[in-house]
């Protein structure tokens, strides 16, 4: 299996540089099959961010990629999904995702 490539994003996961976000993000994806994104503790994160986080989630599905974050989901990034709703009827995959949560064998 390919060494996932590590994506270090921006601070600023808000609407006013969601732009930024996307490209980084597209980018990344069409230059590899295995993406890591290491999302800054002391990140600005709202709804935009984790809606094109979501979106590029369902894309490396279609696409045969795997994507993942680095580091659980804490501080503000976590706030942003607790407010979002996200977690609250989150899947095993969601969990597992977001938080790095696996279920018990």
């Amino acid at each position: 299996m390919e060494k996932p490539t590590v994506i270090r994003m921006h601070p600023n996961l808000c609407v006013s540089d969601i732009r930024a976000s996307y490209s980084t993000l597209v980018e990344a994806m069409e230059g590899s099959s295995s993406l890591q994104l290491a999302i800054p503790a002391d990140a600005s994160v709202d709804l935009s961010f984790l809606q094109i986080i979501e979106a590029a989630r369902l894309k490396s599905t279609e696409q045969g990629k795997s994507l993942s974050l680095l580091e659980p989901a804490s501080g503000e990034l976590r706030r942003a999904l607790d407010r979002s709703g996200l977690l609250t009827a989150a899947t095993i995959a969601d969990r597992s995702f977001w938080l790095h949560e696996e279920t018990a064998q």
